[in-house]
C-alpha cells in the first residue's frame, strides 16, 4: 500500500517538477506543460483493454499475420489503475484550468 501511494505521489509531482525546470529554461507556463505531461502519463497508464491498445493489436496483426492477440480481460481492472487514471484526469483538468485562468489575467 505504501508503495502504491508513493507511486501516485511521484506520478503527480514529477510532471510539475519537470514543467518547472522547462519553465526556468524556456519560459513556457508551468500549468500548460504539466497538463501536457499529465495527458502523456494518462495515455501510458491506460489499461490493456482500452481502445488504443486494441488498435495497436490490429495494426500488429496486419503487419504480422502470425501474431497471436493477447486475451483481453476487461473485468480484471482493480481499483488501483482506476484511481491512477482518475487522479491523472483530475490533475490534467486542474492544470489546464489554471492555465486558462492565467491567460485571462
Amino acid at each position: 500500500m505504501k508503495k502504491k501511494l508513493m507511486k501516485l505521489f511521484l506520478l503527480s509531482i514529477i510532471p510539475i517538477f519537470i514543467a518547472f525546470l522547462i519553465n526556468f529554461i524556456w519560459d513556457i507556463p508551468i500549468s500548460l506543460l504539466s497538463g501536457i505531461f499529465y495527458i502523456i502519463l494518462f495515455l501510458f497508464n491506460l489499461p490493456s483493454g482500452s481502445f488504443i491498445s486494441t488498435n495497436t493489436d490490429y495494426n500488429i496483426k496486419r503487419v504480422n499475420p502470425h501474431y497471436k492477440l493477447e486475451k483481453q480481460d476487461v473485468t480484471s481492472l482493480s481499483n488501483q489503475p482506476l484511481i491512477t487514471l482518475a487522479i491523472l484526469i483530475v490533475l490534467t483538468i486542474v492544470s489546464f484550468l489554471i492555465y486558462l485562468q492565467q491567460i485571462q489575467n
